[in-house]
């Protein structure tokens, strides 16, 4: 009997302290930490410098992009560009929409490989190459988009709605 009167003022006291309490007021907010690294990053304008290849009959270019990591091969995204306009007038096109001109662009960890068809030469074209990682993509949902776009629909969009999209 004992036990059960222990019990029953242990059970009184525990509710009486959640009946009784109130959380508090909300504290002043802290100091504002400083920014992040940014994960989306592109690179300048290169000018293109291609070498023309006889035995395959194209223009040629490696290029050192040092923000294609492995980790962004496996799992990022990799926008490029090319500027057929000037820089007074820029005429900014993605370079999967120009498969007419492009006959290879392959993306490897640290480079960019370029094969460009003879239409014309690319020689002083300004090229660009933009690298999102991967959480950017999983942070948005499980269907491989970013902010509501495909990968397929950011690599054919404007270069400038595709940096409103990814924030820069």
């Amino acid at each position: 009997m004992s036990n059960i009167k222990w019990i029953f003022m242990l059970g009184i006291s525990l509710i009486a302290g959640m009946i009784g309490c109130k959380k508090g007021d909300a504290g002043p907010a802290g100091p504002i930490g400083p920014a992040g690294p940014d994960s989306v990053v592109y690179s300048s304008w290169i000018s293109l410098n291609p070498t023309y290849n006889t035995h395959d009959s194209l223009f040629e270019q490696a290029l050192f992009a040092p923000s294609i990591t492995k980790s962004i091969l496996d799992s990022g995204i990799i926008l490029s560009y090319i500027n057929l306009g000037s820089s007074d007038k820029p005429d900014v096109v993605p370079v999967s929409s120009l498969n007419y001109l492009f006959a290879f662009e392959e993306f490897v960890e640290d480079s960019i490989y370029i094969s460009i068809y003879p239409v014309l030469d690319p020689s002083g074209l300004p090229y660009r190459y933009v690298t999102i990682p991967g959480s950017k993509i999983a942070g948005n949902n499980a269907t491989g988009t970013v902010n509501g776009y495909t990968i397929k629909e950011l690599k054919s969009m404007p270069y400038e709605h595709a940096q409103s999209i990814v924030g820069n």
